[in-house]
Order: structure tokens, then C-alpha cells, then sequence
């Protein structure tokens, strides 16, 4: 030591010889105070000794009086690396501000704490504002629901495409991640348009007013889809609806005036069957959209296909009375009709007609529902 710190020395090595649990503590706060005050003039060799002593105390010492420590350290940049692991693998009271803000803990330390401390001092890390794809996709991989959530939830946390979609397709069944994942900057467009299918009419319409598909991207998808044409095939239409409506569209007569007559008559087939032959969607996706509690994706077809308000409001009302339980009777709210509407208006037709033609390119859109439908056994969901 400096001459300057000849007496704080003294009753250092007096307090050293002072093995009884108050002497223990003033030992270690001492130490603590030096190490934070006078830092800066300490030898390296004080400083390892000052650490060293530290170190071996610290098992010795109240929660509280760790935990003061770590606040304190939390945030500095000139703590000793060994220090600043030990408190990190300390009880998750003494750990948690170090796991949460320091950033003297590097990737292999946070991995290492990951792999061998509990399920509290991975909601910590999962927090930081430096996480790297890494440590996210780790502790994505370990599984853990309030984990995984606490990682959504941190806008800072970068996660991979990978894990984005592995989290995408886990929130069809885990319901809390549907909207942080829909609130995150860096969620895909094509990811959030994916999760239209499975939640919320609020976070439907928050998905089609705030995703809006990159030109270029679609361009790229449509140059992929090119071989494999998705839409109502001609060749399998059958029935004398199948053939009016086929009639129809060569004489360019399909229109929505015939639609909203074909549906106000109670000719539901012949309204879905023409609805697929206009928007170039699949009969089982139209029927889908019908008989979807939500109207959503119902509004975005008849906006793209630029149907009048009046009509539009003509469809929505019938179709909310159309049910596959035919004792089923459907009562529609004058509000829901009033947000429905609302929502209608709002969307603009550059949207709808861009998240249409992403839908017609989306083959596994189909296939995924279909899936749904097995997996929930029984449970209705609509496409």
C-alpha cells in the first residue's frame, strides 16, 4: 500500500484477525469501500488481494450485504472479471442486477451460467439489452414458456430467423407470445402475416395496417410460384355451379353485384365458388374465411377485390349467418358491426390487394390449417 493508506491498513489486518460474523462483515464492507473509493491508486498486486479476499468472504457474508455489492458493481466497467462471475453465479438476489446489467459478462460467461444456474438467473439474462443471436437461440432451445417470454418481451434481443420461425409456429398453441412477437421491430413481414391465421382479430388488424409486404419481396415469391399456379382450378369444377360460374368468368359477367344476389338468395356455394374464382383463392380458403368467427380476412379479399362499402356490409351481415351448426343461430352486435366497418374503411386497397397476392402464392397456408385442424381435434380454426 501507498504511505497514504498505512492506518486503513492497520485496521485491515486488525479486523482480518477478527473471525466473529460482525467482524466478518465491517472486514468486507472495508474492503468493498476501498476497492469502489481508491481503485484507481491500488498496485495490481493490492488489487488481487483486495479481489482474492473478496472473493473468500463473500460465502461468509448476509444476502443483503452481497446484494448491496452487486447493485453497486452492477453498472461499473472497472470491476475485476473474477468478481464480477462470482456475484453473477451468486443467489439470483445477488445475481440478478450483474446478469441484468453488466456488460463485463461476456458470451462464454452468460453460457456458462445458462447451463448450470436455474430458471431465475435465465429470466435475468434474458433481459440484458446485449443479447446476441447465440444466447438467445440457447435459451430459446431450453424451452422454457416465461423464459421465452421474457425474451420476446426484450425489444434489444436480437433473435435469428430461425428461432423467429421456430417461435411463430409456438404461438400457435402458447398464446402469450402471440403479441410481443407481433409487437417485436425485427419480426419478418412474411412471419407476422403468417400469425394472421391463429390470433387475435386485434392483432389481425394490427398485422395487416402495420406489415405491409415489400414489393420486391413479393415479386421473388411470385417468380418461385410461377411453375405451380395456386388458385380454383377449372378442371375440377363439377357441379352446375362450378359451370355458371365458369360461364361467368369468360363473359367477364362475374361482378359483386352477382355475388351479393347469389348470397342474398342463400346460394352459399355458388357465392363462395364465384368469390374463389374472383380474388384467385382456393374454395376451401373462401370457405374458411366464411365461416371464420373473425371477419378479417373476409375484408381483405372483398377490399382487394375493391367491393362498395354497402356490399361489403351486405356479406359481412349474411355470412355472420352462416354457421356449419345449423341450430346454431348467430346474433350480430350493433358495435361489432360499427368496429367491422370502421376497420373496412380503414384498410387501403394497395394493402389488401398486396396481402391478397401474398395469400394466393402461400401454398403452406393451406397445408398449415389443415394441420391445425387435426392437432386442436375439433377445435375450429378458419383460414
Amino acid at each position: 500500500m501507498t504511505e497514504g493508506h498505512d492506518e486503513e491498513l492497520a485496521r485491515l489486518v486488525a479486523l482480518s484477525k477478527d473471525s466473529s460474523k460482525r467482524g466478518r462483515r465491517q472486514l468486507f464492507n472495508n474492503l468493498s469501500d476501498l476497492f469502489m473509493k481508491d481503485e484507481e491508486r491500488l498496485s495490481e498486486q493490492e488489487h488481487a488481494l483486495i479481489v482474492s479476499i473478496l472473493t473468500k468472504l463473500l460465502s461468509e457474508i448476509e444476502t443483503t450485504i452481497r446484494q448491496n455489492l452487486a447493485e453497486e458493481l452492477a453498472g461499473l466497467e472497472n470491476v475485476p472479471h473474477g468478481l464480477v462471475t462470482l456475484l453473477a453465479n451468486d443467489d439470483i438476489e445477488v445475481a440478478r442486477p450483474i446478469l441484468f446489467k453488466s456488460h463485463l459478462l461476456v458470451e462464454p460467461d452468460l453460457i456458462e451460467i445458462i447451463q448450470n444456474r436455474g430458471k431465475e438467473h435465465m429470466l435475468a439474462i434474458a433481459e440484458r439489452d446485449d443479447l446476441n443471436t447465440t444466447l438467445s437461440d440457447m435459451l430459446i432451445s431450453l424451452g422454457d414458456e416465461d423464459v421465452i417470454s421474457h425474451l420476446i418481451e426484450n425489444g434489444d434481443a436480437k433473435i435469428s430467423r430461425k428461432s423467429m420461425e421456430y417461435l411463430v409456429e409456438e404461438s400457435r398453441r402458447i398464446d402469450r407470445f402471440q403479441e410481443p412477437l407481433i409487437a417485436r421491430h425485427d419480426i419478418p413481414v412474411d412471419l407476422a402475416h403468417k400469425m394472421f391465421w391463429w390470433v387475435s382479430a386485434a392483432l389481425r388488424r394490427h398485422i395487416l395496417e402495420n406489415f405491409e409486404i415489400d414489393e420486391l419481396e413479393l415479386n421473388e415469391r411470385i417468380v418461385a410460384a410461377a411453375k405451380s399456379e395456386y388458385r380454383y382450378d377449372v378442371a375440377e369444377k363439377n357441379s352446375s355451379a362450378d359451370t355458371l360460374i365458369s360461364e361467368l368468368s369468360k363473359r367477364k359477367e362475374l361482378n359483386e353485384k352477382f355475388l351479393v344476389k347469389a348470397l342474398r338468395s342463400r346460394q352459399i356455394r355458388l357465392f363462395m365458388i364465384g368469390l374463389a374464382e374472383l380474388s384467385s383463392l382456393d374454395y376451401l380458403k373462401i370457405s374458411r374465411f366464411i365461416y371464420d368467427t373473425n371477419a378479417e380476412a373476409l375484408i381483405v379479399v372483398l377490399k382487394a377485390l375493391e367491393f362498395s362499402r354497402s356490399s361489403f356490409s351486405t356479406i359481412y351481415l349474411l355470412t355472420r349467418n352462416i354457421s356449419h351448426n345449423k341450430k346454431v343461430k348467430k346474433t350480430t352486435q350493433p358495435e361489432e358491426v360499427e368496429i367491422i366497418m370502421k376497420f373496412y374503411d380503414k384498410l387501403s386497397v394497395s394493402n389488401a390487394k398486396m396481402t391478397l397476392r401474398f395469400w394466393q402464392l402461400e401454398r403452406d397456408y393451406t397445408e398449415m390449417v389443415e394441420k391445425l385442424d387435426a392437432d386442436l381435434q375439433g377445435d375450429r380454426v378458419y383460414l
